[in-house]
């Protein structure tokens, strides 16, 4: 995977010292302890997908207003999953953002699409039609049911454990910021920091917006990045789109 593991492993324990003024090296009185507060950031699997391979929470911060950002639904529609490395580091080196927030981060979604290509998961279903909203359509491409998929049911379950206060979605190739529910709000303020324009697109049959936006009326951004943005580093992603995800989190300040 393109999800450096050695570097984010870096990044979060980097992040736990920084954020809770911990790991006191250097420290005048000997017996300090070593962590000064509860850990604020944590890794953890969700759960497995069809292939057995893991998929990752990634748990920043400990305040009240949790904001869920997933990334990489559709396994070719790559670019989210590095640019969500880059939110890491930087919330790494401004823990001050995390204020009375959580940011709960789910890097890649389909692993297995992920690792075949493939826009649906290793069992061909399209993650994305596979919830159960009164709108889905039930066939061999979305699920003959919702939730038939282990990946949709893991993210499906997420949401209704950690309650999320809006959720953004990081997708391709249609470059604009579209949302489902009451997101439209959240949508112009995100659109203030990238060149992406706002666009609502409509509700897909079966999809996380229908179900979690419309049905459980959680806000839901989505963004559409452009085809080629794959082919960009995390450096360039996090220039193009970056204040625009920080948008997200800060919602209603600004991300500075």
């Amino acid at each position: 995977m393109k999800l450096h593991r050695k570097r984010l492993v870096t990044a979060i324990l980097s992040t736990c010292c920084l954020a809770l003024g911990g790991c006191q090296f250097g420290s005048k009185d000997r017996y300090a302890p070593i962590i000064a507060a509860p850990q604020l950031v944590r890794s953890e699997i969700l759960g497995y997908s069809v292939l057995n391979r893991p998929i990752e929470l990634i748990t920043v911060g400990a305040g009240t207003e949790k904001v869920l950002i997933i990334a990489t639904i559709h396994g070719n529609e790559d670019a989210g999953t590095p640019l969500v490395e880059r939110l890491l580091d930087e919330l790494r080196v401004r823990p001050s953002l995390l204020a009375d927030r959580t940011v709960l981060i789910v890097p890649v979604a389909n692993p297995d699409g992920y690792a075949l290509r493939t826009r649906g998961n290793a069992s061909g279903i399209d993650l994305n039609r596979n919830f159960p909203a009164s709108n889905r359509i039930n066939n061999e491409i979305h699920g003959e049911g919702g939730l038939t998929e282990p990946e949709s049911t893991i993210l499906h379950d997420l949401i209704l454990t950690q309650g999320p206060t809006h959720i953004v979605t990081i997708h391709q190739p249609l470059y604009c910021l579209d949302y489902d529910g009451p997101g439209e709000d959240i949508a112009k303020h995100m659109g203030r920091f990238c060149s992406l324009p706002v666009k609502k697109l409509g509700s897909r049959p079966g999809s996380l917006g229908s179900f979690a936006g419309v049905e459980q009326k959680i806000p839901i951004i989505t963004m559409e990045l452009a085809k080629e943005d794959s082919d960009l580093t995390d450096t360039e992603l996090w220039t193009q789109y970056g204040y625009a995800l920080l948008a997200a989190i800060t919602y209603p300040e600004l991300p500075y």
